[in-house]
């Protein structure tokens, strides 16, 4: 395959598996968005153990 070809092949898979977890995102956000406006979020949240926190 070319450059090209290979380019296209990858935009296609990111795109597919954008299609695939635009749900899943949609869903945090809007999970987010409500606790947002409630005032449930937490002011000082703990890092993650990703994130060496």
């Amino acid at each position: 395959m070319s450059k090209k070809e290979d380019i296209q092949n990858y935009i296609s898979n990111l795109k597919n598996r954008l299609k695939d977890e635009l749900p899943r995102i949609s869903e945090e956000i809007r999970v987010y968005e409500e606790k947002l406006a409630e005032g449930k979020l937490n002011p000082n949240p703990t890092p993650g153990p990703q994130f060496n926190g």
